[in-house]
């Protein structure tokens, strides 16, 4: 959800402040879609990475016995710290907003050949 909310506002604020949509080739409608999914991708990378980061340790590492999945969970994030948690972030900045920004190209080219107008609203 986070990666449509900041595609659908960073592409608006684009449009609103220097590409004027009803003039814009297609090609300039493709690299605000790209630059916007990519802007998208980081910021998913960013808040989806101290969960994967402790996915992949409580994957790696062996329980005590008897110790359930929240207090392994607990002691992890005690261990790794908030820097930690973030430990691998620019490879996933890059995997994920690469990944990001060609597949909203897709979508926003998509929405463009059907017409598809308007973003997110968001209630205030």
């Amino acid at each position: 959800m986070a990666k449509f909310v900041v595609y659908e506002k960073v592409s608006e604020a684009v449009y609103a402040n220097f590409v004027d949509k009803a003039s814009a080739s297609n090609g300039m409608n493709t690299t605000v879609n790209l630059g916007s999914g990519l802007i998208a991708g980081f910021a998913a990378a960013i808040i989806s990475q101290p969960a994967d980061t402790m996915l992949s340790k409580i994957n790696k590492t062996k329980g005590l016995p008897g110790e359930g999945t929240v207090s392994r969970l607990v002691k992890i994030a005690q261990e790794l710290g908030l820097r930690g948690s973030f430990g691998g972030l620019p490879a996933r900045l890059f995997m994920v907003g690469t990944l990001t920004a060609g597949q909203f190209a897709i979508y926003g080219d998509i929405k463009r050949v059907i017409g598809a107008t308007g973003g997110v609203e968001i209630a205030k």
